[in-house]
């Protein structure tokens, strides 16, 4: 990556992408880093995963602006995250302004979710994904995410203050299965940490009109202010087991469950899938049903397995972006 130029896109996501660059430029690279969306507002956002026609413009406008600023850069990558609102008319802008430039997408999610992703991932010179299934479904190179450096350190389980903790996004079926883990962990006389987020009070409204999931989710049970890094770090250090539920419309680990790798923690998730990675082992990772979700004291009172040096490495932010662009399989 040494003396690399890179020009880099990604959404806004709890610090990620700033992170990726950050990683890059300490291996040598040279970044030039912009959020993947005109803005962050939920107009914004909304306007991009309905494809409206309407706000094509806008988002043209905003990447012509960027080419325009750095048309006289040589790059050797454009690197895009998700590529959620770039279209054709933008990709084809950026080819022809830099034409000796690789393009590369990583998809931190599912092809499914990305606005006309089938076609988008033929675009790229380089495609790869976290998603084990579209990896094999449309010939991609499966990457799974990372862990940054903060959590790289093992945190013994044997001196917590919570049993389990959830944090994340309170999207499909996540309301439903943390309160009822958190129901059965009470019961024992356990104690739990759950923060779950959504952008907007009007997304609530929204969810209990249209999703069952969210039948018996409170307002009271929500927040809609983001938790802070340092919190989660915090939270996730004082915590015995961490629980994941994944989008029921992925199939790739989240970036939670890496982090807990990272920090060798246990971890109960809703994704099946997670037994086939390398770092599996079932005194550690206990998968739960999405139907029936139940978290037994056995799982979270049985030893921590340390995971091999080798495979833990693997999934550092090093490796990550190695993998994303020194071309490795």
């Amino acid at each position: 990556m040494k003396d690399k130029k890179i020009l880099m896109f990604g959404p806004n996501f709890f610090g990620y992408r700033e992170a990726i660059a950050e990683q890059l430029r300490l291996m040598g690279a040279v970044v030039d880093l912009y959020d993947e969306r005109p803005n962050n507002g939920v107009f914004c956002k909304t306007m991009l995963r309905y494809r409206v026609p309407f706000y094509r413009p806008v988002v043209r406008k905003y990447y012509r602006t960027i080419v325009e600023e750095n048309k006289d850069k040589q790059y050797d990558f454009v690197f895009v995250i998700k590529s959620e609102a770039i279209d054709r008319n933008i990709f084809e802008m950026m080819k022809q302004a830099f034409p000796k430039a690789k393009f590369v997408l990583y998809l931190w999610d599912s092809v499914q979710n990305v606005p006309n992703g089938e076609e988008k991932i033929r675009w790229y010179d380089r495609v790869l994904t976290f998603d084990p299934v579209d990896a094999k479904t449309y010939g991609l190179l499966h990457r799974p995410l990372f862990f940054r450096k903060e959590y790289e350190q093992a945190c013994p389980t044997e001196s917590y203050e919570y049993d389990v903790a959830f944090v994340g996004t309170a999207h499909s079926i996540r309301p439903r299965v943390v309160k009822q883990i958190f129901s059965q962990c009470q019961q024992r006389g356990g104690r739990c940490f759950g923060y779950l987020f959504l952008p907007h009070p009007l997304v609530y409204v929204y969810n209990k009109i249209c999703n069952p999931d969210y039948r018996d989710v409170k307002k009271s049970d929500l927040h809609f202010t983001p938790i802070s890094a340092a919190r989660i770090l915090e939270v996730y250090n004082k915590s015995r087991s961490i629980l994941d539920v994944e989008h029921s419309a992925q199939r790739g680990l989240t970036i939670r469950t890496i982090e807990m790798v990272g920090m060798q923690k246990k971890i109960l998730t809703t994704n099946q899938l997670i037994k086939e990675y390398d770092f599996y082992h079932p005194n550690n990772i206990c998968v739960i049903s999405k139907e029936s979700p139940e978290v037994r004291e056995e799982f979270l009172s049985a030893p921590y397995v340390p995971i091999a040096s080798d495979v833990w490495d693997r999934y550092t932010l090093r490796a990550f972006v190695s993998d994303i662009l020194d071309g490795k399989e």
